[in-house]
């Protein structure tokens, strides 16, 4: 109990002249970026059906997606604003009978994997993650944007795709697939040097 609460409070602890870190507790994530744009079905294949243990949370989508696929959705919903706000909550399982459309594609959006005990209330949703403008895919050490999720997909601009991801296994399936892979943090310092 105290190495947790040093840990919190202080992550850092100096005993005498001696400075010990104290280890992260929190599960770190597998950054990885593709510098090639693949479609949907492409991403979730080398999965093996790992997103399907998941329920994901789509936001901040443009690209073809007819509305006739809308009854695959737990939960939607639509502003016509003109903005990408709509959000969408559906099963891993539905999400790969997505991906098998052939008239379907995503330029931009952010997929967000929860566990399946996690319930989303998309009227009252505080963090809606976003990818079109965001900076923070591209410091140091970028981080899954809503807490709950476990990983994050995105689609960047028909260029590249990220994975930000706390299931270590997905990560290695996807990077096993993509020989051309990188991690997205040392991209990302040796692009902000």
């Amino acid at each position: 109990m105290l190495f947790l609460l040093l840990y919190i409070v202080y992550k850092e602890i100096t005993y005498g002249n001696v400075k010990i870190k104290l280890k992260s507790m929190e599960k770190k994530c597998m950054n990885t970026i593709l510098e090639s744009f693949y479609d949907l079905k492409e991403i979730l294949s080398p999965f093996n059906n790992l997103h399907e243990k998941y329920n994901w949370l789509l936001t901040d989508l443009d690209g073809s997606f007819p509305d006739k696929y809308l009854d695959y959705f737990i939960d939607y919903r639509i502003y016509n604003n003109g903005m990408n706000d709509n959000t969408f909550w559906i099963t891993g399982k539905k999400l790969t009978e997505l991906a098998n459309k052939e008239d379907i594609y995503f330029i931009w959006g952010v997929f967000s994997a929860f566990n399946k005990k996690e319930t989303i209330n998309l009227d009252m949703l505080k963090e809606e993650p976003y990818a079109d403008g965001n900076p923070n895919f591209w410091i140091e050490t970028p981080a899954i944007q809503h807490p709950k999720a476990i990983t994050e997909l995105v689609f960047w601009d028909s260029s590249l795709i990220l994975l930000l991801s706390k299931d270590k296994e997905m990560s290695r399936n996807l990077r096993n697939k993509f020989k051309k892979w990188k991690d997205l943090n040392e991209y990302n310092k040796k692009q902000n040097p």
